[in-house]
């Protein structure tokens, strides 16, 4: 189930930061562009939907005890 929240976290993060960096003012599904105390921050909150995204996919192989 993390895994899931992981990956829709990534893709949010994803998205939202390729839509902010390309300016073209356009329609955006993103939700970090529809949060109004987001404004100015949405590419470091892009940024971190990354980060969050990814430990959540992967966070059980990071702790998985090594052989």
């Amino acid at each position: 189930m993390l895994e899931i929240i992981g990956i829709l976290f990534a893709v949010q993060g994803i998205g939202g930061l390729i839509n902010n960096l390309q300016d073209d003012g356009g329609k955006s599904w993103f939700l970090v562009n529809y949060i109004d105390a987001f404004n100015g921050f949405e590419i470091p909150i892009s940024i971190g939907l990354i980060v969050i995204g990814a430990l959540l996919v992967g966070g059980k192989y990071l702790t998985k005890a090594k052989r």
